[in-house]
This record gives C-alpha cells, sequence and structure tokens, in this order.
C-alpha cells in the first residue's frame, strides 16, 4: 500500500491536478473583496484585521480609528478603479498587464510544485547531468611572451629562446614585455579563455608538466610555456557540493512542473495560425514568413 502511495506522489499528473486544485482554492480565499454581484463590494473582517496588522508593522503601533478607515477606503478605492477598468478592458492588449497576469501564475506554480528531496534524487540528477557539476581541469604555469609584430620569423625566434630557457635562463630575462602576468596559478580553461583567447585556451589546458614548450598563440602573440602543476578535471562526490545539486534540482523541477501545466491548459485551447502574406526581400525573392494552421 504504502509502495502504491508513494508511486503516485511522483506522478506527474497527479502534482498537475494538485496544483489545479490549490491555485483555485488559493483564489478562492484570496478574493475576499466582491461577490458574485459585480457592484457588490464586502470587506471582511479579516481584511480589515491585516491592514491594521500591516500598518503595526511598518509604524510600530496600531492605527487610529481614523488611519483604519483611511486604509480601508484605499482598499475599497482601488477595488472600485480595478472593476471599472476590467469592464473597460483596459487590460486587454496591454503587454504589460499580460506579462504580470503570466508572471503571477508562473510563481503560483513555482511555489506550490515544491517537493520534498531526497540524496536518492540528488544522485539521479547529478549523474544525469555530470557536466553541469565537473570541476574544469587547471594549470599552473610560467611563460614567456614574444611580440610577432617585432620578429619577421616568430618560429625560429621562438626555438632559439626554447634553448636559452633549457639552457637555465631567467625567464624573466628573454622575451618582449607583456601586460600579461608571468605566471599563473592553478588557472582553468574557461578564466584563460576570458584572459588569453579560446586558441590559446585550448592547447594549453591540455599541456602535462614538464620542459619548455611553444610557440603558443594568443590574440596578442605567441607564448612560450612551462607547465609546473596540473590539476585533472574531476566528478565531485554529491557529499561535496549537495547544496549546489538541491539548488539546481529545484530550479529544474519547477521549471518542469511549469512545463506540464502549460502544456494541460493549453489542451484546453484550439490555436490557431493565420497565414501571413508573403514578404518580398531585397534580392527581389518571397519569402512566406508563417505558413501554419494548427488546431489543438
Amino acid at each position: 500500500m504504502n509502495v502504491s502511495i508513494n508511486r503516485l506522489a511522483r506522478e506527474p499528473l497527479i502534482h498537475f491536478l494538485l496544483i489545479g486544485v490549490a491555485i483555485f482554492m488559493l483564489y478562492s480565499f484570496t478574493r475576499d473583496v466582491g461577490s458574485e454581484s459585480p457592484n457588490r463590494i464586502v470587506v471582511s473582517k479579516g481584511q480589515q484585521e491585516q491592514l491594521a496588522a500591516n500598518f503595526k508593522r511598518t509604524w510600530l503601533r496600531s492605527p487610529t480609528k481614523a488611519e483604519l478607515a483611511g486604509l480601508v477606503d484605499n482598499l475599497v478605492r482601488e477595488e472600485v478603479f480595478y472593476r471599472e477598468a476590467m469592464a473597460m478592458g483596459l487590460d486587454q492588449d496591454d503587454p504589460m498587464v499580460r506579462q504580470r497576469m503570466r508572471m503571477k501564475l508562473e510563481f503560483i506554480l513555482e511555489d506550490l510544485s515544491t517537493q520534498a528531496v531526497t540524496d536518492d534524487n540528488l544522485i539521479a540528477f547529478l549523474q544525469k547531468h555530470p557536466d553541469k557539476f565537473r570541476s574544469e581541469a587547471q594549470l599552473s604555469f610560467q611563460q614567456v611572451y614574444l611580440d610577432t609584430n617585432k620578429h619577421k620569423d616568430i618560429d625560429t625566434f621562438a626555438k632559439s629562446i626554447l634553448t636559452r630557457l633549457s639552457n637555465g635562463v631567467a625567464p624573466d630575462s628573454v622575451g618582449d614585455s607583456t601586460f600579461a602576468p608571468y605566471e599563473y596559478n592553478l588557472t582553468t580553461q574557461r578564466e584563460l579563455t576570458r584572459t588569453l583567447g579560446e586558441q590559446f585556451a585550448n592547447e594549453a589546458i591540455k599541456l602535462s608538466p614538464g620542459d619548455w614548450v611553444g610557440p603558443i598563440y594568443s590574440a596578442y602573440g605567441a607564448h612560450l610555456l612551462k607547465v609546473s602543476e596540473r590539476i585533472e578535471a574531476s566528478q565531485p562526490a554529491l557529499a561535496e557540493i549537495r547544496e549546489l545539486v538541491k539548488r539546481e534540482y529545484l530550479v529544474a523541477q519547477k521549471q518542469a512542473q511549469k512545463d506540464l501545466a502549460y502544456q494541460k491548459l493549453r489542451g484546453n485551447y484550439d490555436v490557431i495560425f493565420e497565414p501571413v502574406p508573403s514578404v518580398p526581400t531585397l534580392g527581389g525573392e518571397t519569402v512566406a514568413t508563417a505558413q501554419a494552421t494548427e488546431a489543438q
């Protein structure tokens, strides 16, 4: 019996039905102002108490009778204007209103879709998305910069510098001046890409500790490198990154629930795409921008 209940609790359709019921109940309970009659406004006792509580939280004292009456009057004024605006259709074809209403509904769906998270959930998520959590390889190295604009045959010049470096010449006594540091300590490929470019980072990250090598080219010129330490990329255990995995898992779950709710709700509508007239391009060709009709 417990197994069946647990299995049902994990069914996305059950989650959607529960979310639908919760939204309906939430809507019912939050519509304290008003009634079935469009011309009747009821300000409930609970609303008046909430207004007083909000005032006290802000001003650290209870409102006077006059202040509370003003708060209630403002609430009624807001409701009157809201209903009149709705009756005039001011909410229609307003992208800001539509976007805000969508955001509010998605927020409700996110809030209602939160589930208990177990280590089994997180382990499965970690195994499904290993690249999201894998640490990058890191390099520590020294570099000698060679300005390609100063040397006609950069490869020959680089070989001569490599020979001198292999014979023990100090790295800071050869090469050309540069704003880049002469030494990098446990730097990732992403960091190298940001500072010296993708081509340099892709080649440098493959190097292992050893002798001076190069040249490796960046957007600035040529570089000779000597790697002193390399830490390989690794997949951390769940215990090391549990909070990070949990955060990403919850984000994914909330998005999945919103997508499921949307698909279920969309099924209640017939969506028709009217054909759009063909638009001539600059080259004289005619392109149809949309030619689809869908009924769902």
